[in-house]
């Protein structure tokens, strides 16, 4: 019986697209980051440098940071795990600093992020 319900079920494990469209430019106002929630990354829009995308996703146990204006720090709810501005470990258990994602901005003028190319704290777009 086991085999037959086994066959009946897809074996497929289905993610969300790692690639996908965020906004436009205009859509992220500059100064505190942008949290969205169902892509669980923060959008940052500095005015000299542009755009950046930092990831939510805690390197410890995958729980969802925040992020701090007062001290400008990703803190994790969960183990109380800390992050610098640049997304690096200031207090563990994480294991790694948070991931920064390639920005792009397609042809419609949407701004597109690929969590497939990491890319160090310090990329910007400028748009």
């Amino acid at each position: 019986m086991a085999a037959v319900v086994r066959f009946l079920m897809p074996s497929v494990f289905y993610e969300p697209p790692q690639t996908f469209k965020i906004g436009q430019p205009a859509d992220f106002p500059f100064g505190p980051p942008t949290f969205l929630v169902d892509e669980k990354i923060f959008v940052f829009r500095d005015r000299d440098k542009g755009f950046a995308v930092a990831s939510a996703v805690c390197t410890h146990l995958g729980c969802t940071v925040a992020h701090f204006q007062s001290d400008e720090r990703f803190h994790c709810p969960c183990h109380g795990s800390v992050f610098a501005p640049d997304g690096s470990v200031i207090h563990g258990p994480a294991p790694r600093g948070l991931q920064w994602f390639e920005v792009t901005q397609a042809r419609d003028g949407m701004l597109r992020v690929d969590k497939d190319k990491v890319v160090p704290p310090s990329y910007r777009l400028m748009v």
